[in-house]
C-alpha cells in the first residue's frame, strides 16, 4: 500500500528525535553547526546584560539550547515544549539555573492570558507550524505592549539552503536510516518566504537578520532572524 513504508520512516523519526536531533543539528558537522547556531545567536546579539526582561517565553524550546545563548537578565524564563520528552533534557541541561521553568504547551494555543510576557522566542518553529498567520497573532496575544517577539527560522525554498542540505544533513539522516527530505516535506508546512512575508504584514517595527550574507535574499542565504517590536 501506498504509503505504508513512509509511514514508519516517520513513526522512526519521531521516535528518534529526542535522540540524534541535537548530536545532527549541533555537535555533529562542524559548517551545520555553525548555521544553526546562528538562528540562536543572531536573536542574542541586540541584548546583553544592561538589557532586562521580566518575564521571557520561548515556544518550541526543545532541549533547551537557546538558554545558552540569553545574555539579558530575567525574572522568569518559561521554556514550553509541546514534547515532554525534550522538555526533560532542558531540565538536565540548565539543573542549576534560577528562575528557569518547564511547561508543555501548543505555540499554536498558549495557555496564557493576555499581555502575560515581555519577550517571546520561537527559534526554528514557525515552520511547522499550520496557519502561521493565526500563530503570529496568538504570540502577539501574550506579549505586553512593547515587548520583543523573536524569530529564527531557516531558509527553506531557497537555493542555498536546499544546496547545503544536499551536501551535508541529508547524509547524516541517511546514515540514521532516514529519509531527510521526506521528513523536511512533512514537517516544514510553511515556505520560509511566505512566513516572511506574513511577518512584514502583521508588524511594522521588525529588525531582520539575514545569514551567512547581509543581503535581503532568501536563494542566497541560509537563516533568518528578526526581533519585532510590538506596538
Amino acid at each position: 500500500m501506498i504509503g505504508v513504508e513512509e509511514d514508519k520512516m516517520w513513526v522512526s523519526w519521531q521516535e528518534a528525535a529526542p535522540c540524534i536531533y541535537d548530536r545532527i543539528y549541533y555537535s555533529g558537522n562542524p559548517l551545520v553547526s555553525k548555521v544553526n547556531n546562528a538562528g540562536h545567536w543572531l536573536l542574542e546579539k541586540s541584548f546583553g546584560s544592561d538589557v532586562h526582561f521580566d518575564r521571557v517565553l520561548e515556544v518550541g524550546a526543545g532541549t533547551g539550547f537557546h538558554l545558552e545563548q540569553v545574555k539579558h537578565t530575567f525574572n522568569e524564563y518559561m521554556m514550553t515544549d509541546i514534547s515532554a520528552d525534550l522538555l526533560d533534557k532542558a531540565r538536565v541541561r540548565h539543573a542549576n539555573r534560577k528562575n528557569v521553568g518547564y511547561e508543555i504547551q501548543d505555540a499554536t494555543a498558549l495557555k496564557y492570558p493576555d499581555n502575560s510576557f515581555d519577550r517571546l522566542i520561537s527559534v526554528y518553529n514557525l515552520e511547522h507550524l499550520p496557519q502561521p498567520h493565526r500563530v503570529l497573532r496568538e504570540w502577539r496575544r501574550v506579549l505586553k505592549p512593547g515587548g520583543i517577539i523573536s524569530i529564527s527560522i531557516p531558509l527553506d525554498g531557497g537555493i542555498a539552503w536546499r544546496l547545503g542540505r544536499y551536501l551535508t544533513t541529508r547524509r547524516a539522516f541517511a546514515r540514521e536510516g532516514l529519509d531527510l527530505n521526506y521528513i523536511i516535506a512533512r514537517e516544514h508546512v510553511n515556505p520560509s518566504y511566505n512566513l516572511i512575508s506574513l511577518i512584514r504584514h502583521y508588524f511594522s517595527d521588525v529588525q531582520e537578520t539575514y545569514f551567512p550574507l547581509r543581503i535581503p535574499m532568501v536563494d542566497l542565504n541560509l537563516v533568518y532572524s528578526c526581533n519585532i517590536r510590538v506596538k
